[in-house]
């Protein structure tokens, strides 16, 4: 039962960058079927959850609709393989976890901020953002994703210092 647990919240990654596929693809829907109310919904449902990692991932130059959704997609589905054979790939699994981690992360951060000019502008809010909880706008997959991320995250660590523990590094 533990093991099937811990593989549960090492799936919490790959669950990630498969709901940036997904909205991606509600992106895809919208294009070719604007008038679609499902489409609508999947996309106003995960725009929340992704819109800040979407665009930081179209900041690449080069990286269109097509290929950041064949990207997203490959690597959920490498982040299944590093969940089910977690010692086998103990490094990338734990970088894989972490770049979800920071997606998550600025979804977050960005998320609690809702204004639209410069009323409140300051330098430290500028450099660093508010990183405050509260309020919570959020929508509750993305606090969900973040926690599910972020328990996988923890369950690299620990992964990796058994294995120093146990002298096999």
């Amino acid at each position: 039962m533990r093991t099937a647990l811990f593989t549960l919240v090492r799936l919490g990654p790959a669950l990630a960058y498969a709901t940036a596929a997904v909205f991606l693809t509600s992106i895809l829907l919208l294009e070719y079927s604007p008038a679609s109310a499902s489409a609508w919904w999947l996309y106003m449902t995960l725009l929340p959850v992704m819109r800040e990692p979407i665009y930081l991932l179209f900041a690449v130059p080069g990286a269109g609709i097509w290929i950041a959704t064949v990207l997203l997609t490959i690597v959920s589905l490498v982040g299944i393989r590093l969940a089910l054979q977690p010692q086998r790939y103990l490094r990338a699994g734990f970088i894989h976890a972490h770049v979800a981690l920071i997606a998550t992360g600025l979804t977050m951060g960005r998320a609690a901020v809702a204004q639209a000019g410069l009323s409140s502008f300051s330098l430290p809010q500028l450099l660093w953002g508010d990183w405050s909880f509260l309020p919570l706008s959020y929508s509750p997959l993305a606090t969900f994703l973040f926690v599910l991320v972020l328990s996988a995250c923890i369950c690299c660590h620990l992964r990796i210092l058994e294995r120093y523990r146990s002298g096999e590094e």
